[in-house]
C-alpha cells in the first residue's frame, strides 16, 4: 500500500488534483477528518443499535457546528498543502483515488494509517458527527488488535505504532472518544486555534516522528 500511495499522489484522482513532488517522498502523512460521507453501518455489528452502540464524536448539523462540510475539507487541504510545502508527503484519502467498490472507506483508513509514517486526525467543531468517532476509533483499535492486545482498556499496553497517531482538535470539541484516544491508546491529543496553528502542530508532530525514526526507537518505514 505504501508504494501505491506514493505512485498515485502525483496523479489526479476524481476531484483531487495531482500533488507536486516533495523532498521527503517516503515520509507519508495521512490526514483524516470529517470531510466526507462515512458508512457507519460498515463498522457496526448487524444487531447494533446506532443510538446507543456507536460512539459520538463531533452527523453534520449546520445549526450547531461552526464548520460546513466543504469548509472542513478546505481546512484539511490547507493543512496538507502546508505540510507538503515543508517537505512531508501529506495526503487525504481522496488524493489516493482508490474506488470505494474496491475498498470501503473504513478499510481504506486503516490501510492508509498502517502504511503511513504519521497519521493525523483533524477534528474541528462540526456538530454531532457519528461516523467520525468510529473511523478514528477503528484505526486506533486496529493498532491494538494488530499487536495482539485484547481485554479491558486498563490492562492494554498501547503499541509503539500508536505513537505515530495524533488528534488535532479545536478546544470546543468535547467527546468521550477524545478521552479514549489518550486513555486506551495513549495517542497524542493537541488543540489548535486556526488553520495556521493546525499546520504548525502537525508539522511539529511530523518532525518529532521523523526524528524518532532517525535517532529514536521508531523503525524507519522507507
Amino acid at each position: 500500500m505504501r508504494q501505491r500511495i506514493i505512485d498515485n499522489l502525483p496523479r489526479a484522482a476524481g476531484d483531487s488534483d495531482a500533488l507536486t513532488p516533495v523532498r521527503r517522498e517516503q515520509f507519508l502523512v495521512y490526514l483524516m477528518g470529517p470531510y466526507r460521507t462515512f458508512d457507519v453501518d460498515a463498522l457496526l455489528p448487524a444487531d447494533a443499535n446506532v443510538e446507543t452502540d456507536a460512539p459520538s464524536f463531533a452527523t453534520w448539523d449546520e445549526t450547531s457546528g461552526e464548520y460546513a462540510e466543504d469548509e472542513v475539507l478546505r481546512l484539511l487541504q490547507e493543512t496538507r498543502d502546508c505540510l507538503r510545502d515543508r517537505g512531508f508527503n501529506a495526503f487525504l484519502a481522496i488524493d489516493v483515488g482508490i474506488p470505494l467498490d474496491e475498498m470501503d472507506a473504513a478499510t481504506q483508513s486503516i490501510a492508509f494509517a498502517q502504511a503511513s509514517n504519521a497519521t493525523v486526525f483533524i477534528a474541528p467543531q462540526v456538530g454531532d458527527n457519528l461516523g467520525v468517532g468510529i473511523e478514528i476509533g477503528s484505526v486506533l483499535e486496529d493498532l491494538l488488535s494488530t499487536d495482539g492486545m485484547q481485554g479491558p482498556a486498563a490492562d492494554a499496553t498501547p503499541p509503539t505504532r500508536a505513537r505515530r497517531v495524533m488528534v488535532a482538535t479545536e478546544p470546543s470539541v468535547r467527546s468521550a472518544m477524545l478521552g479514549a484516544v489518550h486513555a486506551r491508546w495513549d495517542a497524542s491529543v493537541r488543540t489548535f486555534s486556526d488553520a495556521a496553528d493546525c499546520c504548525r502542530l502537525c508539522a511539529q508532530f511530523c518532525t518529532h516522528i521523523q526524528n524518532e525514526e532517525l535517532y529514536g526507537s521508531l523503525d524507519r518505514l522507507d
